[in-house]
This record gives C-alpha cells, structure tokens and sequence, in this order.
C-alpha cells in the first residue's frame, strides 16, 4: 500500500477564507471531509457539501485553491496516489470531483486521529501505521462511492434524513426515540429504516451509539467524571449497556480507554 497511496499533508478548515495547496510532484488529490453544510470553492468549481460527505479533487497546474463561505467544520488531506490504484478506486466507484456520503464517521474519525497523532509517537513503524490507515479509510470511502447528487435524487426525504443525521451527530445525548421520528416524518418505522440505510449505509440506531461513543471519548479524554455520569451524559440507559458498547466499538473499557490516553499524553509532553 504505502507505494500506491502516500499522505503529504493534511489539516482543518473551520472559517471562511480561501487558501492554496501546491504539490511537489504528480499525482497528487487533495481529499475533503465534510462534517456539516458547507459551500466551498475548490480552483473553479463551486461543491455544496452536505454533512458527512467527502469528495477528492485533482491538484491541476499543481494548485489547489480552496475558498469555504461562513463557519464550517471540514478536514483535508493532500495525498500522493499511484496511477494504478487511482484506476483501481476509480473502478470501484469512487469519481473525482463528486461528492460522496460517509457511511461510517466514527470509524472515520479514529483513523483520522491515528494518521494526525503526534509523529514521534511510534515512530520506528509510523509509515507501516500510515499505510494501512489510509488502506482502511479508502475502504470506507468506497463503500459509500454512490454520489450525493445521486443519492438525493433516489431516496425519498434525503434532506431531512442528512439534516436529521446530522443533529443525532451534534446532540448525541438527546433521546432519540425511532417512533418519534418517524411521526415527525410521516412515515412508518419500516420505511424510515429502509430510506436511512439506503442514504447511509448504516442504521439510524447504529449512527446514535456512533454518535454517543464518539461524545464519551471526548468526555473520558477531557474531564474526570466517573463513568457512571459519562455514560449517563451521553444519553446511555445504562452503565452497563455503554461499557458493553463502548468495548465493541473501541476495543477497550471506558476506565482503560481514559488510562490509555493520559498516559499517552503524559508522553507527549515530556517529549
């Protein structure tokens, strides 16, 4: 992998403003990832980017020129990519210049946090890391290659769906009770169900405890609550039921989550 695909740089764009990328060489994509409803500029084309899509544009004459309007939350990567896995992706669905729906942002989001984690952390086998994640991302990426013009057009209420998505994202600890949604739509559960996955690949049920897990690692990683009150701010039933969801998702405990990351930080600032 690490001959096909290379990460050059990578950053985040949260303000309105314009900026500009150069390559050093062919071959280079910048790739955007769009967390909310954004409107950006890239060289002459103009991307109205709903939340949680992504797209990859061509550097051309070498430049990127990126111009966002109002306050966005989007991260980029400048990436170096082989002529024969860009055909390969390009096969598996995945065009240039379109936007594309993230079916999976939590799993997103810990890979982003493993390719922009401090470099010495690791560093013997930081490329070996780099490679796989970005093997992984690009997987994700490809499981969502119909674009959202498309999915627009052919599944029924998709704007109130991306617009429901993205509350559930901003408001995890909300109840968000499936009936009460669907009676705000004026649809029955089956459909609801069958449109939500059609627009994201993944359930409405399964996007909350995405939602929550992401919410409690940033609690776990900021505060000293207890678990019991993390768990109860994230909007979880029960301790019980978040530490069995927490451990599915993230592979470890909340309690050995939280240890894990002081450590490591503890690390990073002695270096």
């Amino acid at each position: 992998m690490s001959g096909n695909m290379q990460l050059v740089a990578y950053g985040e764009l949260t303000q309105a403003g314009s900026s500009e990328l150069h390559d050093t060489g062919p071959q280079h994509y910048f790739l955007l990832l769009c967390a909310v409803r954004s409107i950006f500029r890239i060289n002459d084309r103009q991307y109205y980017m709903q939340p949680f899509t992504f797209l990859m544009h061509p550097f051309e004459n070498g430049c990127i020129k990126v111009g966002s309007h109002g306050t966005t939350a989007c991260r980029y990567m400048q990436l170096k990519i082989s002529d024969s896995y860009l055909q390969y992706l390009v096969s598996s669905g995945l065009t240039l210049k379109e936007t594309h729906t993230i079916a999976r942002p939590l799993v997103v989001e810990e890979i982003w946090k493993l390719l922009t984690e401090p470099a010495e952390r690791a560093l013997p086998i930081r490329n070996e890391m780099n490679s796989y994640a970005l093997g992984l991302l690009f997987c994700l990426l490809r499981e969502a290659s119909d674009g959202t013009v498309t999915r627009a057009a052919l599944v029924p209420h998709y704007d109130k769906l991306t617009a429901l998505r993205r509350r559930i994202y901003l408001h995890p600890e909300d109840n968000w009770f499936i009936q009460d949604i669907c009676d705000d739509l004026g649809i029955s559960r089956p459909y609801f169900h069958k449109i939500y996955l059609e627009a994201f690949g993944i359930s409405c049920t399964q996007d909350v405890i995405a939602s929550r897990i992401t919410y409690a690692k940033r609690l776990l990683e900021t505060t000293d609550d207890p678990v019991a009150v993390v768990s109860q701010k994230c909007g979880f039933e029960t301790d019980v039921y978040f530490m069995r969801q927490f451990k599915h998702h993230a592979g470890i405990t909340p309690t050995a989550y939280r240890r894990i990351f002081r450590h490591a930080a503890q690390q990073d600032d002695k270096i």
